[in-house]
């Protein structure tokens, strides 16, 4: 609960709100009810990301599907001093989803006004999934979300697939992860 706060002051922010599904009034105590609720999810797991030995942003996969070997992901650098190093988190992550959660496609859901996410996805090897675009209302306003997968094979085969760091799992059941 430590890190409540900090998570709710960077999720708060206009900077990262703007691009979230939600948003979320600045509650201290809905936030640490969210947080203890996030450590009884099974298909759901949260980290801080470090920088530098500081705290600057928080990353997460959830509706980790063993049966279709998928699971969806996202993240965001709440500290504006680091903005940059947002490119350098998701090759990490890929290969621990790819290796210790042993999934076979990466979803992804950006809003189609995210430009910078979405080329950086291609970069990375992501395609297209018209088939599960959709449609929110954030704000009164309508905003089309992009989906997007991430292939194991094509990954394993970039550059990026040698950028491999050890996730922290003290927190959750290892069984549903084995391979």
């Amino acid at each position: 609960m430590a890190d409540a706060e900090k998570i709710l002051k960077w999720r708060t922010s206009q900077r990262v709100t703007k691009f979230m599904n939600h948003d979320m009034d600045h509650d201290i105590e809905a936030q640490k009810r969210w947080l203890e609720a996030c450590y009884n999810k099974e298909s759901y797991y949260h980290w801080i990301i470090q920088y530098g030995g500081k705290d600057v942003g928080l990353l997460n996969f959830s509706g980790l599907n063993l049966d279709y070997r998928t699971t969806s992901w996202g993240y965001y650098i709440g500290e504006e001093s680091v903005l940059g190093i947002g490119g350098l988190v998701a090759p990490y992550f890929y290969n621990f989803a790819f290796d210790e959660l042993c999934v076979e496609k990466i979803l992804a859901e950006v809003f189609y006004n995210n430009t910078s996410i979405i080329s950086g996805h291609l970069r990375q090897g992501y395609a297209f999934d018209p088939s599960r675009d959709h449609v929110i209302i954030k704000n009164g306003k309508t905003i089309l979300v992009i989906s997007m997968y991430l292939n194991k094979e094509k990954f394993q085969n970039s550059k990026m697939s040698r950028l491999k760091q050890k996730f922290p799992t003290l927190n959750w059941n290892a069984s549903p992860f084995e391979k």
